[in-house]
């Protein structure tokens, strides 16, 4: 027999199932903690908004920035101008992202060219952030209550990564709005089962629209509310009342009819701002999502102490990342919240709760088993950490409302000692919040060298704007002053109303030698870990580093003593003994520059000085490993000593690291011909023949 239309819980049920818990006495009573919650959040919105222009260019920023004018030109043209539609064109990889916030974010700072245009987009940023946040307090409020609120809210504002990259993060933090916006109403709908408002299904499907209309990862949410529609209407009919089609019109069809208008108006107005959509409105989505599984830009990140590609994670990269990278407040709340299922089903609103862990592992599961290209730590996951910090706030506030009198007082106490680790950080380390790490691994300083840090060049705009107030770039001989950056994107965005006396140009940290820089700006990301464990960054000739608790993150060079480049320049023209003389003087004041040492070792080889040769690629090999020339000539240094043994050692590893590269293979079958292995010699000088002819 089918159930009554009435909710699954009577007010009488819930009270006498309320009776076996202990007694829930808030600190704060509703009305208090409502202005409460409203002055903090207006608070937060002016903090926020006021310290956006602090933060740097992100790394791939620029993109987004051009492509949001190219979303503007093809409006403008009324379709004409189709570079933003088409994946043969400038923005080949951005047109697989929805364009809202990148295309309004462009038609402001043309509507207001006089103010700079990266302070428009991370003004506009901030807020996305911010209302991700405010939402994230609003969901807590529907499940318990505006105390439950404001410690979310608080506890939202006090997480460094997600504070830190709701200014620059065009994408990740926007869709996490989406989603945030999305779940108020999913919950609203819930609870206005079986009967909810119009009102509420557009808003939950404009929600839906616009993290659609970021990345279509926001496509998630039209599965999400399917499902705990359903699971809201199983809980008040039963499968006997569902499948009762006689009374569908009456029980199921008004709110599901409210269920497909929002999830339509979700997906058709995803495509307003997204020209590539808009022009397939089927066929283009599907394909933004397969690529979304397998982005096809491969880059090497640093894992647990390991140089990896973005295409070998393991499988608990995100989890990990997660775990090290969530203040405590979020992980022993999440903890303490799996201790609160009876007593969301006694109170009703278990579905609620499910709703919040399903936010959570269903996303992670769903990567793991599509085996998904992940990197730049857990930026793609953003759209999940909102729902670990719910949890959180619900946690502690049920800890805060069962405690007795005296002891909510030291409930209160732990939640403010958990918070005060993660806002030192924030204060003592703005504007680059977003490097934090918990406690867990040991701070930034314990993953210094394990995990990537500043991976979105933040701390860039510190080093310009240092060098731009401390130094006089405009030179008296008329010459352009050169700097040089492994962070070129933001660097020449920087210097972009210079460039009458500052010439930009883009170098790998290996290079830096190569260059006839007047100064380079480094920071941290690509570069061997070895050289970040032996404090060799920041490199010689720094003036100026931006730390983190200590750890470098990135750094201004000045280039007074040119040794080093004009060495190679010495070098690149045959002239070993002019060039060792230059980089000997260079090495013995600045002995932890792997690359001078490697070139040093390279004239020693030419100059057949075979034992300096191998005493100075050993130590240059000490400092960094990732440099397979320099373990070549250790090879070479020893074959030419007759060291044959220790050469082919050598020279082996170097093919093993780098199979494609064929002069190893000719020293290879040398050395195992003078050792007296043949067969490996005829082996060598058969893979070297092979790989020369492929050339």
């Amino acid at each position: 027999m089918a159930k009554t239309n009435s909710k699954p819980h009577t007010a009488t049920e819930k009270g006498k199932n309320a009776s076996k818990e202990l007694p829930q006495i808030p600190l704060l009573n509703e009305s208090l903690a409502k202005k409460i919650f409203i002055g903090l959040a207006a608070a937060l919105f002016v903090l926020m908004v006021s310290v956006s222009k602090d933060y740097g260019i992100s790394g791939d920023e620029n993109f987004h920035r051009m492509y949001g004018h190219h979303i503007v030109d093809f409006y403008k043209t009324l379709g004409k101008d189709t570079t933003a539609a088409t994946t043969n064109g400038p923005d080949s990889l951005m047109v697989f992202y929805g364009g809202l916030f990148d295309g309004s974010s462009a038609l402001v700072a043309r509507t207001l060219p006089q103010i700079d245009e990266w302070n428009i987009r991370h003004f506009i940023n901030s807020i996305f952030g911010y209302f991700a946040m405010l939402c994230a307090a609003l969901v807590t409020v529907e499940i318990v209550g505006w105390q439950a609120g404001i410690i979310a809210l608080i506890f939202m504002a006090a997480s460094p990564r997600f504070f830190g990259e709701s200014m620059n993060n065009p994408k990740d933090i926007t869709m996490a709005a989406g989603y945030m916006f999305a779940y108020v109403f999913i919950l609203k709908f819930l609870k206005q089962l079986p009967k909810p408002s119009v009102k509420v299904a557009i808003g939950l499907g404009l929600s839906i629209g616009m993290a659609m209309g970021i990345r279509i990862g926001g496509l998630l949410l039209i599965p999400y509310t399917f499902m705990f529609y359903g699971l809201g209407m199983l809980g008040i009919y039963g499968f006997g009342g569902l499948l009762d089609f006689s009374k569908f019109k009456e029980q199921v069809w008004p709110s599901l009819k409210l269920v497909l208008l929002a999830v339509g108006l979700g997906y058709f107005s995803s495509l307003i701002f997204w020209p590539y959509g808009l022009v397939a409105p089927f066929s283009h989505p599907l394909e933004a999502l397969n690529v979304a599984q397998k982005f096809p830009a491969t880059i090497k990140i640093l894992f647990e102490g390991n140089h990896i590609m973005s295409t070998e994670v393991p499988w608990y990269y995100i989890p990990k990342w997660l775990m090290i990278s969530t203040p405590l407040f979020g992980l022993l709340g999440l903890i303490g919240s799996l201790f609160l299922i009876e007593h969301f089903r006694r109170n009703g609103k278990l579905l609620m709760l499910a709703f919040l862990f399903f936010t959570i592992v269903f996303p992670l599961g769903y990567v793991v088993y599509k085996k998904s290209v992940l990197y730049d730590t857990m930026r793609h996951f953003f759209f999940v950490y909102p729902s670990i910090v719910i949890l959180s706030a619900i946690s502690f506030n049920f800890a805060l409302n069962a405690a007795p009198k005296m002891m909510k007082y030291a409930v209160l106490g732990v939640i403010l000692v958990l918070l005060a680790l993660p806002v030192r950080f924030m204060l003592v380390n703005h504007p680059n919040e977003y490097v934090y790490f918990n406690e867990i691994v040991g701070g930034i300083k314990g993953a210094f060298g394990n995990y990537e840090t500043d991976y979105y060049m933040n701390s860039v705009k510190q080093c310009v704007d240092w060098l731009k107030a401390n130094e006089n770039l405009k030179r008296s001989d008329g010459r352009k002053s050169t700097v040089y950056s492994n962070a070129i994107a933001p660097v020449g965005q920087y210097f972009r109303f210079d460039t009458s006396y500052v010439g930009c140009g883009y170098s790998q940290y290996r290079q830096r030698s190569e260059k006839n820089a007047d100064y380079e700006i480094m920071y941290c990301r690509f570069i061997d870990r070895n050289l970040l464990l032996k404090n060799a960054f920041p490199p010689e000739q720094s003036i100026y580093t931006v730390y983190a608790d200590g750890v470098p993150l990135s750094c201004v060079i000045k280039k007074t003593d040119k040794r080093d480049y004009e060495g190679m320049q010495l070098m690149e023209k045959g002239d070993y003994a002019g060039a060792s003389a230059q980089l000997e003087g260079y090495a013995q004041k600045y002995p932890t520059n792997e690359v001078v040492l490697a070139n040093l070792g390279l004239c020693y080889l030419n100059l057949q000085q075979f034992d300096k040769a191998a005493t100075v690629l050993t130590q240059s090999l000490a400092l960094s490993t990732e440099n397979t020339n320099a373990q070549y000539w250790l090879g070479l240094s020893y074959m030419y000593k007759q060291d044959y043994s220790n050469a082919a050692q050598i020279l082996t590893n170097v093919v093993k690291e780098n199979p494609y590269f064929p002069p190893p293979y000719r020293a290879l079958a040398e050395c195992m011909a003078r050792l007296g292995d043949q067969n490996s010699a005829s082996y060598y000088a058969g893979i070297y023949q092979q790989l020369s002819q492929s050339r």
